[in-house]
Protein backbone atom coordinates (compact mmCIF):
# COMPACT_ATOMS: atom_id res chain seq x y z
CA UNK A 1 0.00 0.00 0.00
CA UNK A 2 1.29 3.83 -0.75
CA UNK A 3 1.25 5.59 2.16
CA UNK A 4 0.41 9.65 1.94
CA UNK A 5 3.00 12.07 -0.20
CA UNK A 6 5.32 13.80 1.69
CA UNK A 7 4.76 16.47 -0.77
CA UNK A 8 2.52 19.75 0.16
CA UNK A 9 -0.94 19.96 -1.79
CA UNK A 10 -0.45 21.71 -5.17
CA UNK A 11 -3.41 22.97 -7.34
CA UNK A 12 -1.21 22.08 -10.67
CA UNK A 13 -2.45 19.32 -12.81
CA UNK A 14 1.23 17.95 -13.84
CA UNK A 15 2.05 14.91 -12.47
CA UNK A 16 5.53 15.72 -11.93
CA UNK A 17 3.96 16.83 -8.63
CA UNK A 18 3.13 13.51 -7.46
CA UNK A 19 6.35 11.49 -8.50
CA UNK A 20 8.82 10.33 -5.76
CA UNK A 21 11.47 11.42 -8.00
CA UNK A 22 10.54 13.41 -11.24
CA UNK A 23 12.98 13.88 -14.03
CA UNK A 24 12.88 17.08 -14.05
CA UNK A 25 13.72 20.01 -11.56
CA UNK A 26 10.85 22.34 -12.03
CA UNK A 27 7.41 21.78 -13.48
CA UNK A 28 6.92 23.27 -17.20
CA UNK A 29 3.36 24.15 -16.07
CA UNK A 30 3.39 26.19 -13.11
CA UNK A 31 7.80 26.62 -12.64
CA UNK A 32 7.65 24.87 -8.86
CA UNK A 33 9.87 23.33 -7.86
CA UNK A 34 9.45 19.36 -8.10
CA UNK A 35 12.79 17.46 -7.58
CA UNK A 36 15.09 19.29 -4.70
CA UNK A 37 18.30 16.89 -5.77
CA UNK A 38 18.03 18.30 -9.73
CA UNK A 39 17.15 22.16 -9.00
CA UNK A 40 20.10 24.52 -9.73
CA UNK A 41 22.40 21.47 -11.24
CA UNK A 42 22.99 23.83 -14.74
CA UNK A 43 22.47 27.13 -15.75
CA UNK A 44 20.08 28.14 -18.53
CA UNK A 45 20.66 29.94 -21.71
CA UNK A 46 18.98 31.23 -24.66
CA UNK A 47 19.60 27.85 -26.58
CA UNK A 48 18.27 25.98 -23.64
CA UNK A 49 15.05 27.80 -22.87
CA UNK A 50 14.67 28.02 -27.02
CA UNK A 51 14.43 23.86 -26.86
CA UNK A 52 12.71 23.64 -23.77
CA UNK A 53 9.85 26.59 -25.67
CA UNK A 54 9.53 24.22 -28.56
CA UNK A 55 7.80 21.80 -25.97
CA UNK A 56 4.85 24.04 -25.47
CA UNK A 57 6.45 24.20 -21.61
CA UNK A 58 5.67 27.39 -20.16
CA UNK A 59 8.33 27.74 -17.63
CA UNK A 60 11.63 26.36 -18.09
CA UNK A 61 12.06 22.77 -16.64
CA UNK A 62 15.50 23.14 -15.82
CA UNK A 63 15.48 26.41 -14.03
CA UNK A 64 11.75 27.74 -12.58
CA UNK A 65 12.08 31.00 -15.24
CA UNK A 66 8.54 31.33 -17.14
CA UNK A 67 8.98 30.98 -20.63
CA UNK A 68 5.29 32.15 -22.06
CA UNK A 69 3.20 35.01 -21.16
CA UNK A 70 0.38 33.76 -19.37
CA UNK A 71 -3.47 34.03 -21.13
CA UNK A 72 -5.17 36.98 -19.83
Amino acid sequence: MIGPSKRQASSCENLNHRRANAPVAHCPQCGGVVNQSLRGASRCDDTTHLQVRRTFAAYCIHCGTQLIAPLR
